[in-house]
């Protein structure tokens, strides 16, 4: 009985909030309009896959597939401990319990992705991106020097590494020793489109 008072006043609570007017409420009826605690990630999930081109999705696929040890298309506290023993760790079971909260869901193929997209736009947007590479181009042309850009990289801010350069610029796309900034930014926020 306290119980349906409760979740009433939070309705009420929630419809005030919101400018709706409060409705009464049927205690008879099931706690169906209340708010679950998984509604809202259902609304992110929506575009999800329009954030990843199709060659990432696949390999989103995969990964989730090898992890995925019992095949029922949710990812469970069993399958991190197994994914743990393959590679010669002894599970945790605190550690895989703050894995699997980070969905508030289970973890299906869409969850998963969804945290992903998550993850990865918490980065800078395209236009910050471009607007920081545009501070160095003095003359507007979309490119800057190869060394140029090894030198910051190397000696301002978050040095890298050579080794780190060296892996950055597997990909980056270069061309008669310039950096072509708008595509290494689509290429850091979308992945090689090319695939």
């Amino acid at each position: 009985m306290a119980k349906d008072k409760e979740k009433k006043e939070k309705k009420e609570k929630k419809e005030k909030e919101e400018g709706a007017p409060a409705a009464e409420e049927d205690s008879s009826a099931p706690a169906a309009e209340e708010p679950k605690k998984g509604d809202e990630p259902k609304k992110k999930i929506g575009n999800v896959f329009a954030l990843f081109n199709q060659a990432q999705i696949q390999e989103f696929k995969e990964a989730f597939t090898l992890i995925d040890q019992d095949r029922d298309g949710i990812i469970g506290s069993d399958d991190l401990a197994a994914i743990y023993q393959q590679i010669g760790r002894e599970p945790d079971p605190k550690v895989i319990k703050e894995l699997l909260a980070e969905c508030p869901e289970k973890l299906n193929f869409t969850h998963f992705l969804t945290l992903f997209g998550e993850k990865l736009h918490g980065t800078d947007s395209e236009t910050a991106l471009r607007d920081a590479f545009k501070m160095f181009d003095e003359e507007k042309t979309g490119k800057l020097a190869e060394e140029y850009i090894k030198d910051l990289l190397m000696n301002v801010g978050d040095q890298f590494s050579k080794d780190e350069v060296k892996q950055v610029w597997k990909e980056a796309p270069i061309e008669g020793g310039q950096l072509d900034y708008m595509k290494f930014v689509t290429l850091i926020k979308r992945g090689n489109q090319d695939e």
